[in-house]
């Protein structure tokens, strides 16, 4: 199962798109998701849920954790 996520960009304060989004997440939060640009899309990311419960818990908390440290 997979979902693709908006990000609204204008709300960082250094985030380009959804490349960069994905970069900078991987780099910092260890959060692999594909940017939308692969699948010739603006702004989004896809989620790939696959695994177990307390792994996508995790992932949550490290995606709201690098929200925060990157919102305006």
């Amino acid at each position: 199962m997979y979902m693709m996520c908006q990000i609204e960009i204008d709300h960082f304060k250094d985030i380009d798109d959804d490349i960069d989004f994905c970069k900078k997440l991987l780099a910092e939060e260890s959060v692999f998701f594909l940017p939308s640009s692969c699948f010739f899309a603006k702004n989004m990311f896809r989620i790939v849920i696959c695994n177990r419960e307390e792994k996508f818990t995790e992932m949550g908390t490290r995606l709201d954790e690098f929200c925060k440290r990157h919102a305006k």
